[in-house]
Formats: C-alpha cells, structure tokens, sequence
C-alpha cells in the first residue's frame, strides 16, 4: 500500500525580513510603499529578499556539489536494505520516482511569481508557502523533458528538502510513495545525453509503467545548477 503522499511537515523559514507578512499585503497592511507598488511582488525589498534566499541555496547547494561528487566514497544508496521508498510522479509522458527522504511535503499547486531578473529558465520564481518564500524549479526542464498536459493530470507541488531550504516543483501527477523491493531495480548507465539519464540511478517497472529513478545527490547538483 502507498504511504499518503499529502505529508505537512513544518517549513523552517529562512533569516529574511519578511516585511509582507507584517505590514504588507499578508499583513496589516500600514506599508507607505503599497501606495507606490500595489503589491509587495512589485517591490524591491521582496525582489531583496528573493536574492537573499537564492543566494543561500546556491551556496549551501554549492557545498552539496563538492560533497556529492566523492560519492565513490559514499555507499550506494541501493546497496543496503531491502527496500527504497520512493515518490512515484509523472512529468510528460515521464514516469519518474524520488527518495523520499528528498520529500518535505506534497501539496495542492500555489501561484508562482515570477524574477523580474530570472537567474535561469529552470528557475520559475517564488512561491508563498504558509508565508514563506520558496524557490520553484522547473523540474521538466533540469531533467531536459518535454512536458504536454493531458486529462489525466492531477498537479501537485512537490516541496524537496535541500541543504539550502525547501524547493517546489511542480508534477502533473503524483502516484505515491512506495517500498520498492530493491530486486526489482536495474541500475542504469549514464551512456544517453539526456539529463534525465545522467541524474537516474535505476530503473524499474510499476504498473506497465517504465520508472527512472533519480539519484538524490545528482539531483541536488543538477538544482544547484540551476540557481546560478
């Protein structure tokens, strides 16, 4: 049986001036520079903070990417155990699965607010989680997959868990999480171009359905990539 992927797990906001929630649009509203702006969106103190928190992703990434990469040292996080429990979710016709010690928490999507000066196209702009800025990816575009939406999608926000803070992608359907018998999982090559291909540790199949499965660490470099 799938564990319920609609986990709530608190956000630890970061050390920023989160004046919008105090006297802006979130708050009480006695900001004099709303008669300019409108909205705390149009501002330049959230366009700051918005900075601020990228930059600290980015550095805190950055350390994962020299960490990450004497990953020969490290233990195959397929080698030990029986199981690995991992997210099942769709992006395309793309049927992928995460670690779910990756996964803060699934929710319902949010309004995305774009960069007025984007670092990235992977980079899709700020989400307010419970009052808390949250970097979005394009998590389509990190792996390099096309995506098309279809009838059958259910969107979801995925909140991953970084060294940073948290990041939302969104999916276009979420499955579940699962215990995976780790007999039925093929490690992968990384012969393909493909990002998607460089950043799988195994493959598998669940429901006539052919799954990649991501390598946490890769997956972490690539999205410290994409900050830059």
């Amino acid at each position: 049986m799938p564990a319920s992927p609609d986990r709530h797990i608190p956000l630890e906001p970061p050390a920023i001036d989160a004046c919008w929630q105090r006297i802006g649009v979130r708050g009480d509203r006695s900001c004099e520079r709303l008669l300019q702006h409108v909205h705390c969106h149009n501002c330049e103190r959230y366009a700051e903070a918005a900075a601020l928190l990228l930059d600290r992703h980015e550095l805190d990434l950055e350390m994962v990417d020299e960490a990450s990469f004497a990953e020969n040292q490290q233990p195959d996080p397929l080698a030990d155990g029986q199981t690995l429990s991992v997210l099942i979710f769709r992006i395309g016709q793309n049927w992928l699965a995460l670690p779910s010690t990756l996964l803060l928490e699934v929710s319902l999507p949010v309004p995305v607010h774009g960069l007025p000066y984007p670092r990235n196209r992977s980079l899709r702009g700020l989400c307010n989680v419970r009052g808390t800025l949250v970097p979005c990816m394009a998590l389509d575009l990190v792996l390099g997959l096309t995506t098309e939406t279809t009838p059958q999608d259910r969107p979801h926000m995925l909140i991953l868990d970084t060294p940073g803070g948290p990041l939302v992608t969104e999916v276009q359907t979420v499955e579940g999480i699962y215990a995976i018998p780790l007999a039925k999982l093929q490690k992968t090559g990384h012969a393909s171009g493909l990002a998607v291909s460089q950043l799988a540790s195994a493959v598998m199949q669940w429901q006539q359905h052919s799954i990649t499965v991501l390598h946490a660490d890769r997956l972490l470099q690539a999205l410290s990539r994409s900050l830059r």
